[in-house]
């Protein structure tokens, strides 16, 4: 596991990452507004890969430069799918690229990369085959049922593994 801490890292794992992948990325969004990412995801494309971007289907102010971007992604090849309406709010933040995690704090913005935050970087096979299992029942709106508890996905699980976790914590103390 690697540690992404901003603002010190900026993109540079991000694009590092999309850069070099060979398959296949899939990419959660809830805000985004880094052309060098944009533009990034498009070569990926280019060079024969697979990109599927999980758009949120709205944020506060932000709807206008979301749908731009989808339309920016469409133009470039990228696969686009829209979260469903069945949440006041999509807030998830992860991206996947040829089978490393990539679980984010912060998003794709100008403001997030120059804030403290974190991210986390998992070659784990069982946490990536889970965010995977969510990102492809969210982009195809499928039920999604968290069946692996050391990814916390709000709100199926995470009462039960958060509260599990401070009880053990508790008791060690």
């Amino acid at each position: 596991m690697k540690l992404i801490t901003q603002p010190e890292d900026g993109l540079l794992p991000l694009l590092n990452a999309i850069r070099t992948a060979k398959k296949t990325i899939d990419i959660v969004i809830f805000r985004f507004d880094r052309k060098e990412l944009e533009k990034a995801l498009s070569q990926a494309v280019t060079r024969g890969v697979v990109v599927r971007a999980l758009v949120a289907r709205t944020n506060r102010g932000g709807e206008k430069r979301l749908r731009k971007l989808e339309m920016a992604f469409l133009d470039a090849g990228v696969t686009v799918c829209r979260t469903d309406d069945d949440l006041t709010r999509y807030h998830g933040k992860i991206m996947i690229v040829d089978g490393v995690l990539y679980l984010l704090g912060f998003n794709y913005t100008d403001l997030d990369i120059r804030s403290r935050s974190f991210g986390l970087v998992t070659r784990d096979a069982a946490t990536v085959k889970a965010a995977q299992q969510l990102f492809d029942a969210d982009a195809t709106r499928r039920p999604y049922e968290a069946t692996y508890d050391r990814l916390v996905v709000s709100p199926e699980n995470t009462r039960k593994v958060l509260s599990s976790s401070s009880k053990a914590r508790a008791k060690t103390c």
